[in-house]
């Protein structure tokens, strides 16, 4: 069968179609995403993710060069995300280690650290929907402004006004814990 034949059934919901699609390249893509990610189960996910994403876009779908090329291409660009995220959030976990190690610091502050770190989650999850993407792709993931709005279909400009709004968001929730946290490191140097 073509390319071309298979989109076709593929866009008009024939999940025979997309069975066999899966059945064909599900391995061998498992393989080429352990190349980058050198773990088995993490390749198997992304390779998950790329065809649940594939059949949620089907009636989208345009192939400009082969179906195989898209789907390696698109197995690639994930694996790279992927990577690229798990360095950004490693990134943030030694900055907070190197600056805790910096000083003398007591069990107490890794409590305090971890119930900051808590309140940010949860002021996160309270943020609106798109907003709460927009803002843990941006900072967790460690991905640009235009790639977000590339990857969402929506203007730069509403990326960044989204960004605003859950750091003013953020400031607002956690100002009281810091403020306290602040006159209770004064009072202890005093």
């Amino acid at each position: 069968m073509t390319d071309k034949a298979l989109i076709d059934q593929i866009k008009n919901g024939d999940e025979r179609a997309f069975e066999s699609l899966f059945r064909e390249y599900f391995k061998v893509l498992s393989v080429f995403a352990k190349k980058f990610l050198n773990d088995l189960d993490a390749a198997q996910d992304v390779v998950q993710e790329v065809f649940v994403k594939f059949y949620e876009q089907r009636e989208k779908l345009e192939v400009h060069t082969s179906l195989k090329a898209l789907l390696y291409q698109s197995v690639r660009n994930r694996c790279l995300d992927q990577i690229r995220s798990t360095q950004t959030r490693s990134g943030h976990h030694e900055n907070i280690l190197a600056a805790s190690f910096g000083a003398d610091i007591d069990t107490s502050d890794f409590m305090e650290q971890a119930e900051l770190e808590q309140m940010i989650y949860n002021s996160i999850a309270q943020l609106p929907e798109q907003c709460q993407l927009i803002f843990k792709m941006s900072r967790l993931e460690g991905k640009k402004n235009q790639e977000i709005a590339d990857e969402l279909g929506i203007s730069k400009r509403t990326v960044e006004t989204q960004i605003s709004n859950a750091l003013k968001r953020l400031r607002l929730d956690l100002f009281e814990y810091l403020k306290a946290l602040i006159i209770i490191a004064l009072e202890i140097l005093s």
